[in-house]
């Protein structure tokens, strides 16, 4: 029900402030923001893609935690999608993720969710291999040195 209320005030303020900027600059003013804005998102949603690389070179390399990574991609490249809707309420928020201003906020939303999940270490049980073995492993094992003790008793 809250999004049903949020989406629908969401709506009515964007149709406000479209009818408002089409009162003040005109339609033709009105047509071209959109198709600027729509044509600058395209834009930013492709960089935003390629570059999610070198975030993942900073991740690699420890300069930055997970969460900001993702979170600084995530608002691009929602940022990006704000942009290519129509609306000027939407190109607000949509320029406001590509500052990175709610990149922060984001990170800490992340790290509040991701907080409690355990992250194994080297010390615990599932990285010790020699305690997983797989049957047909052991039974060739076993059939090897069968061979090998036969081998052995007939020389």
């Amino acid at each position: 029900m809250k999004i049903f209320l949020y989406s629908l005030i969401y709506f009515f303020l964007e149709l406000s402030i479209f009818v408002w900027f089409a009162n003040e600059f005109g339609f033709l003013a009105l047509i071209g923001e959109i198709l600027l804005s729509a044509l600058l998102g395209i834009f930013l949603l492709q960089t935003a893609l390629a570059g999610s690389t070198e975030s993942v070179i900073e991740l690699l390399r420890n300069a930055k935690k997970p969460q900001e990574v993702i979170a600084s991609n995530l608002t691009k490249v929602f940022g990006s999608i704000f942009l290519i809707l129509p609306g000027i309420l939407s190109d607000v928020i949509g320029l406001i993720m590509q500052t990175g201003l709610l990149d922060d906020a984001l990170a800490k939303v992340l790290q509040k969710f991701t907080s409690n999940i355990k992250r194994p270490t080297a010390g615990d049980d599932f990285y010790k291999t020699d305690e997983i073995i797989d049957v047909e492993i052991i039974e060739q094992i076993n059939k090897r040195r069968e061979d090998e003790e036969k081998s052995h008793h007939r020389e």
